[in-house]
This record gives structure tokens, C-alpha cells and sequence, in this order.
């Protein structure tokens, strides 16, 4: 137990939500701060990424840009990768957000000068978006042991929701006060504050709560100098499972989302048929308000709760079944108000507790593995589980006729399938844990029986 007479007022306040021991507040303070500004800067510009490729373009260029997103990363993997073992661990982080903010500034200089390259910076932003919060992670995880990690990560992980909403509620704002590529600039500037604050918070940690875990060796063949990430992922079960976990949950997410668009059409023309645009206009920004609203109080009341409390192999759970049993409610009472209220708890929790329990989970796994396999993991197989959702509304909407209750059935299947990898994934970290938190012992830290439960 910490002992609170030597706790600073920041330390007793984290403790309201997790367990804190002198001398973290700092470091917590700080990761937190970093997640929020990298969310933040992503933020300012993801509406300019929506703008410039609808009055530049088409929508019909805009899911081209997915399909050239999905080729191009698999052509950055490889070229990550060789960073990742070049490059030292603290420097990583740095290097690529260094360049992502070198890039807007490339974008606001020539956007002054009239050139247009929607397209082009459609396809950067979706690729950044991917690749931001992935760097951030995967720093967080080389930088803390694994018993430090669990416990601390539903905190730190406040700043990726917190930063999140004030990113999109200045980017309204800034839009009209300094256009499109003012926010440009103005994102740029907030990379760098996120890169000097990986410094800072890498001078925080105690030598007791770091990482120690070291790298396998001999992992440096041809197969991964060529696919990067992938073939990292593919020699380890358990980063098999994270893999299709992240596929898995963004099928689902992405077919939801085909659903409620379907349906969301039907009642606009019915409720509003004069100005149907107007409604679902409307419609979106309240739901996605909603959705970061509810995630953001999920991340900071219960996350580091729930992960204490139930272990983070249970926690894992916990996502997965609250969407296996939505859509059970969606099939049994198929409402658009109840597809509303399901999906609305889905993405909340995806942005929340999955996230978070998905980042601790690569806590006792070596370097090459929390930089190059979650990278692969949170880009690559993120989207290709984009692309089996729009294979799957392609060769659906071809094969029945009432796609919609069709849908709903394949998600329920997905989410059945989710819960069975989650539960798969959680029985290995377990047998994993053991030798990880033993070195987490030897470098000085004892974990109390609490602590050792919560990442169980």
C-alpha cells in the first residue's frame, strides 16, 4: 500500500481513480499531458482532412484514398521497422513526429500557394491518425514495467480522450478564425510540444518502475527486413491474436457504421424530407459528441477500475461481450434508436477500456514487438479489417435482400468470434506475466497482492 504521507497533492488526486505510489505523479502527469497533445494535434486537422477531399474531390475519391492508405503502409512497414533497430528507444517517438510535423509544414506552404493535393493529404492524415497514437503507446510501454504499466495506463490513456475532445472542439472554431492550413501550422506546433514532453517524461521514471525486458535475438532475418511488423507478428501467437482482435473489432465497428448510415438515409427522408442533409448532419454531430463525451468519463471513472479490479485478462473481456450482447438487443428489437444507443456504447468502450487493455497487453513483450509488431497491428490490420467490412456490404448487398437484418446477424457471428479471441489472448498474457513481473521485482519494485491481481 503507498504510503499517503509522502503522496503530493497530485498523487492523492490520480489516487481517486488508481492505485499511485510516491513518486509517479510526475511521470503520470507528463505521459498524459504527451497523449493529449499528439490527440490534439490529430484532432485540429481531421476536419481539414474531411473538408479538402469533398470540396477538392469526391466522396467516391475519398474511399479510393482508403484502398491507397492500406497499399502505401505496407510499404512504410519495412522502412519503420529498419528505424525501429537504428534508432535508440527514446528517440523513436521523437523521429517520427518530428517528421509527421515536418510534413505540415510542407502542407501549409503549399496550400498558401494555391496547390491542391486533397487526395494527398487525405491519404497522410488517415496514415498519421493510425500511427500517432500507436508511437505513443508503444513508448509508453517500452518506458514502464509491466506491473507500473497496468496500473497506471487507464489514467494515462485520459489524455488520448481528453485530448481528443478539445482537439475537436477548437478545430470548429480554429476552421473559421484561421482556415484549413492554419491549422496546419497550428498541429505542427503542438507535434513539437508533444516531442520535448517525451523527453521530459522519460527523466521521470524511477529506475524501479522501467522496462527491462530485452529484446530476442536472432530475430533479424531477410522475412523481417522485408515485411517489417508483419513478420514480427507472425512468428508469435500471441501478437497473432492481438492481431485479429484489432481486425475483428474494426469489422464489426465498420459494418455497424454501414447499418446505422443504411437506416440513418430511411429516417432522414422520412423526418426531414424537405432538407434530409440538414437532419443527418445534426444527427452525426450529436452522436459523435456523445461518443466522446461518454468514452472520455468511461476513461477517467472506470477504466483503472475495472482493470484493477477484474485483472486486465478479464478487462479484455469486458469490451467484446458488451458488443456481442448489443447486437443480440439489436436483433431481438431491431430499432434504429436501440442500433443508436449500441453503437454508441460500442465505439465509446473501443475508444476507452479496449484501447487501453489492448495497449497493456504488449507490456512484457520485447522492443522490436511493442514498435514494429503494434505498429503493423494498429495500421495494417486496423484497416484490413475496414476492408473485409466493405468486401462484406459489397458481396452482401448482392446476395439478399434485406442486407440490413443480414448485417446484424454477421456482426453478432464477429463479436461471438471477438470474445473467444479476447478470451484466448487474456489465458496467454497470463502465462507470460510470470517471468516478466519477476523482473519487475528483481529491478526493486514488489508488487503487493493487489497490484499482482490487477494484471491477471
Amino acid at each position: 500500500m503507498p504510503d499517503h504521507d509522502h503522496l503530493t497533492p497530485v498523487e492523492r488526486f490520480l489516487g481517486l481513480f488508481t492505485r499511485v505510489m510516491p513518486g509517479e505523479g510526475r511521470c503520470v502527469a507528463i505521459l498524459t499531458m504527451q497523449a493529449f497533445t499528439l490527440m490534439l494535434a490529430y484532432y485540429l486537422i481531421r476536419p481539414v482532412r474531411e473538408a479538402l477531399i469533398l470540396t477538392e474531390g469526391t466522396a467516391e475519391l475519398r474511399s479510393y484514398a482508403v484502398g491507397v492508405q492500406a497499399v502505401l503502409l505496407i510499404l512504410i512497414l519495412p522502412i519503420y521497422g529498419q528505424l525501429v533497430r537504428r534508432v535508440a528507444t527514446n528517440r523513436v517517438f521523437q523521429v517520427v513526429m518530428g517528421f509527421f510535423a515536418l510534413n505540415l509544414i510542407a502542407f501549409h506552404v503549399i496550400g498558401s500557394l494555391g496547390v491542391r493535393f486533397s487526395f494527398a493529404f487525405f491519404v497522410w492524415a488517415s496514415i498519421f491518425a493510425v500511427m500517432a497514437v500507436t508511437q505513443f503507446w508503444a513508448f509508453a510501454t517500452d518506458l514502464l514495467d509491466v506491473g507500473t504499466g497496468t496500473r497506471l495506463f487507464g489514467v494515462i490513456a485520459v489524455g488520448v480522450s481528453g485530448g481528443a475532445w478539445a482537439g475537436a472542439s477548437l478545430a470548429s472554431v480554429g476552421f473559421a478564425a484561421i482556415g484549413p492550413y492554419g491549422l496546419m501550422l497550428a498541429a505542427a506546433g503542438v507535434l513539437v510540444l508533444s516531442i520535448i514532453l517525451c523527453e521530459v517524461a522519460r527523466r521521470t521514471v524511477h529506475s524501479d518502475r522501467r522496462q527491462r525486458i530485452e529484446a530476442t535475438p536472432g530475430s533479424d532475418g531477410m522475412a523481417q527486413r522485408w515485411l517489417g511488423g508483419i513478420a514480427v507478428v507472425g512468428r508469435s501467437r500471441y501478437l497473432i491474436g492481438i492481431a485479429a482482435l484489432v481486425v475483428l473489432v474494426n469489422w464489426i465497428t465498420s459494418t455497424g457504421d454501414y447499418v446505422m448510415t443504411n437506416w440513418l438515409a430511411d429516417v432522414a427522408r422520412e423526418r426531414s424530407p424537405g432538407d434530409p442533409a440538414a437532419y443527418i448532419g445534426a444527427f452525426m454531430g450529436r452522436y459523435c459528441s456523445t461518443i466522446t463525451l461518454i468514452g472520455f468519463l468511461i476513461q477517467l471513472l472506470l477504466v483503472s477500475r475495472i482493470i484493477n479490479a477484474a485483472g486486465l485478462a478479464r478487462a479484455l473481456l469486458v469490451t467484446p461481450i458488451a458488443i456481442l450482447a448489443g447486437f443480440c438487443l439489436i436483433g431481438l428489437v431491431p430499432a434504429f434508436a436501440v442500433l443508436q444507443s449500441v453503437l454508441v456504447v460500442q465505439r465509446s468502450l473501443d475508444y476507452s477500456l479496449l484501447n487501453t487493455t489492448r495497449s497493456a497487453l504488449l507490456l512484457p513483450t520485447t522492443r522490436e514487438e511493442k514498435y514494429q509488431a503494434k505498429t503493423a497491428i494498429d495500421t495494417l490490420f486496423y484497416r484490413l479489417g475496414d476492408l473485409l467490412a466493405s468486401l462484406g456490404v459489397f458481396i452482401g448487398l448482392r446476395l439478399v435482400d434485406d442486407a440490413r437484418v443480414q448485417f446484424v446477424w454477421l456482426a453478432i457471428v464477429l463479436a461471438a468470434t471477438m470474445t473467444v479471441v479476447a478470451w484466448l489472448i487474456g489465458r496467454e498474457y497470463r502465462r507470460r506475466f510470470a517471468p516478466a513481473a519477476s523482473r519487475s521485482a528483481s529491478g526493486g519494485l514488489r508488487l503487493d497482492g493487489r497490484q499482482a491481481a490487477a494484471v491477471q
